[in-house]
């Protein structure tokens, strides 16, 4: 509802407007968890069966994407897996290229030149649900038998989308910026696609993340928590088993089964890298 008022306000008002506004953006995804429940299966069902998870989008849905699944990498040690596709490439989360989205073409060419195919699902984003761009790529990626999802923030049904996601957070606070409310509903829904499918995959224990690529001083540490938590080691002696094997999951395979660092390493592929499997 048009407010010619509101940027007169106070800041104190503004901000207490804001947070009551953005309320309702949990209620949106609580109405459709039945339908992301179906998505995480999906998704888990692909990557066991040697599939990858493809977002696409454009704007901001496109920027959300890319963050997400950059995300999988230094969270579960695999960065094949979730692979964000947006409309202007790279550079477009940083410059924007917003007339691109216009082109359903373009949509279906950026998933051939990404290698997509039938094994793997596709999660298309669009505030409107009627993006060209993603509309272009879901009607292709249906085409070749894939798995589709839709992740909207306005009531649309596809016959060319398995999983409609439809997330209602309604008009926002600047009418038409959907970097919003709908953005951050998209952005909790695709954390609780690609967090909830990595842990049904065997790459968290419990609620400890236990894959993490320690890269850097903090996640080191970090490691040599997870590792003393679970085995019960020394935080020292966990410290200079994780910077000798680098892998948390390596380091708690060898202490627990007692074997070499190269027989964790075959245990866990073995596994197909689900830890809670190889650990038991």
């Amino acid at each position: 509802m048009y407010d010619e008022h509101l940027d007169l306000k106070d800041v104190e008002t503004l901000t207490k407007l804001f947070l009551e506004d953005h309320k309702k953006v949990f209620s949106a995804i609580e109405n459709a968890l039945d339908d992301i429940n179906k998505v995480i299966d999906a998704v888990v069902s692909v990557i066991e069966n040697g599939g990858k998870v493809f977002y696409i989008g454009a704007g901001t849905s496109g920027r959300i994407a890319v963050l997400d699944a950059s995300e999988i990498g230094p969270t579960f040690s695999r960065n094949d897996l979730f692979v964000p596709v947006m409309a202007g490439g790279i550079k477009a989360v940083f410059t924007a290229k917003e007339n691109l989205e216009d082109n359903s073409k373009l949509g279906a060419m950026a998933l051939r030149r990404k290698g997509f195919s039938n094994k793997d699902i596709l999660i298309g984003i669009s505030a409107s649900g009627k993006t060209p761009f993603v509309i272009g790529a879901l009607k292709y990626a249906k085409s070749l038998g894939s798995k589709t999802s839709l992740i909207a923030n306005n009531k649309v049904n596809y016959d060319f989308v398995d999983y409609h996601v439809i997330l209602g957070t309604g008009e926002e606070f600047i009418i038409g910026s959907t970097r919003l409310k709908a953005g951050t509903s998209q952005k909790i829904v695709l954390n609780m696609i690609s967090t909830i499918s990595m842990m049904k995959l065997g790459y968290t224990y419990g609620n400890l993340m236990v894959s993490v690529n320690p890269t850097n001083k903090k996640l080191i540490e970090r490691s040599a928590t997870i590792v003393s938590t679970i085995s019960g080691l020394p935080i020292k002696d966990a410290l200079k088993l994780v910077e000798s094997v680098k892998d948390p999951r390596i380091a708690l395979l060898m202490i627990k089964k007692g074997i070499t660092l190269e027989e964790a390493k075959e245990l866990l592929k073995k596994n197909n890298y689900s830890f809670r499997k190889a650990y038991g």
